[in-house]
């Protein structure tokens, strides 16, 4: 089963690691937004995987996002106005555990890690 079939597991544990991961970086690095370093827009988020050509379907991306705020590694602002989208997402304590190897989730795999 090739990891581009949408019905791979491994196809959405790779989305799902390359979103956190991305975030992460931008936590860690030079903040976005200084006043919440932990938080991405969703501008910024699409952007950035589209930069790495690595922009999943909105719905693959939705999904991921549904996943990680399950979990509690992204907190979610989802709109309410029945798009289905959302406005940003914030990275937790259990996400940073969850890329820097202390938590461990078979269903997120992070092609690099520091």
């Amino acid at each position: 089963m090739s990891i581009f079939n949408k019905n791979n597991p491994r196809r959405a544990a790779l989305i799902r690691g390359r979103i956190l991961e991305v975030v992460y970086f931008a936590a860690m690095g030079d903040a976005l937004n200084p006043d919440d370093p932990y938080t991405m827009s969703r501008g910024v988020l699409v952007a950035a995987l589209e930069q790495l050509n690595e922009l999943p379907s909105e719905a693959d991306l939705h999904a991921a996002l549904r996943y990680c705020a399950e979990k509690g590694y992204l907190e979610v602002a989802w709109r309410k106005d029945g798009t289905g989208t959302f406005d940003s997402v914030r990275l937790t304590t259990a996400g940073i555990d969850l890329y820097e190897g202390t938590l461990h989730d078979r269903a997120v795999f992070f092609t690099s890690r520091r």
